[in-house]
Order: C-alpha cells, then structure tokens, then sequence
C-alpha cells in the first residue's frame, strides 16, 4: 500500500511541476510586448488576461490530445495555476475579499468560454479567419486589428503539436515570440 501512496504523491508532484514550468513560460509569453506595443491588444488588466488565456488555451488544447490521466492532471494544474494567477492579480490590485470571489468568478467564466472558443476554431477549417472571429467577438482585439495575433497563435498551436509529448508532460512548451513565428 505504501509503494502505491509514494507512486501516487510522485505523479502528482510531476503533473504540479509540469504545469508550473508550463505556466511559467506562458506567463512571459502571454505578457511580451509585442501585441501590446503594436495596440492589437490593449494593455490593460482585461487585455493581459485575455492574452494569458488564450496562451493557456493553446497549452490546455495540446495536452488534451495525449491519452491517460497524467496529461490531463496536468492540463487542470495548469488551468489552477493560471486561475489562481488571476485572484492574486486582482488582490494586487487591492481588490478586497469581499468583492474578489465575484470578480474571479467572472473572470474565470471569460476564461473557459474564450478558451473553448479559440480551441473550437482552431480545431475547425475556417483557420486564421476563425481565430480572428473568436478574438474579436471576446474583445481580445479591435476589429480589423487581429489578423498578426490569429497568425501567431495558429502557428504556436502548429508548433505546439510538433513538440514531442514527452516535452509537453514536462511543461518544457515551447513558448516562441511573435516575432519568432512571423
């Protein structure tokens, strides 16, 4: 039974460290410059979390191909990691307790719905045109701002699935520029 509870504690230990080096990347990735310099999203509270979303939807999307358990307690560690970003942004912020739990509610509730969004259109044929549609509607960006931003994130998704399985279970995403991808 002991061997069991330690092989247990040590995959969760693995999936917990995978989803913090994931969001670590996604992190600096998610709040590079370049997006915001060039105003295709505003550099707001709203638009960095939009972006961290996104991001994070790209990550969540890819391990959810690979099969078992252990991709998918990553996926949701990560999720945790990056809801749990968001409450400490707010208390930043000086959000007090007693309005942070509906903010964060709100905000994890944009969350999941751009996250499904932009998962659905990537896995559809519309390609960059979908992308744009989903991030316009979810006011990630101006309309007639998104096509560098849909480009981008088709891309990093193409290059997420060329990453070994192995690399994403580790949380070693290859979390390239803009300006890398372009």
């Amino acid at each position: 039974m002991t061997g069991i509870s330690i092989g247990w504690l040590a995959r969760r230990r693995a999936s917990k460290a995978a989803a913090g080096k994931a969001y670590g990347g996604l992190m600096k990735a998610a709040l590079a410059p370049d997006f915001y310099l060039t105003g295709d999203v505003a550099d707001t509270f709203d638009g960095r979390a939009q972006m961290v979303t996104v991001h994070a939807a790209l990550a969540i999307r890819r391990m959810n191909v690979l099969s078992g358990t252990e991709p998918a307690k990553t996926a949701a560690a990560l999720n945790a990691r990056v809801l749990d970003g968001f409450d400490a942004a707010f208390r930043e912020q000086g959000v007090g307790d007693s309005s942070i739990a509906r903010k964060v509610r709100k905000l994890a509730e944009a969350h999941y719905g751009l996250g499904t969004a932009l998962s659905q259109a990537l896995d559809s044929d519309g390609g960059e045109s979908a992308v744009i549609d989903v991030l316009e509607r979810n006011g990630v960006m101006q309309k007639g701002r998104g096509a560098a931003l849909a480009a981008y994130l088709c891309a990093l998704a193409i290059r997420l699935q060329q990453q070994s399985d192995a690399e994403i279970l580790k949380g070693a995403i290859d979390w390239v520029s803009a300006t890398e991808v372009g």
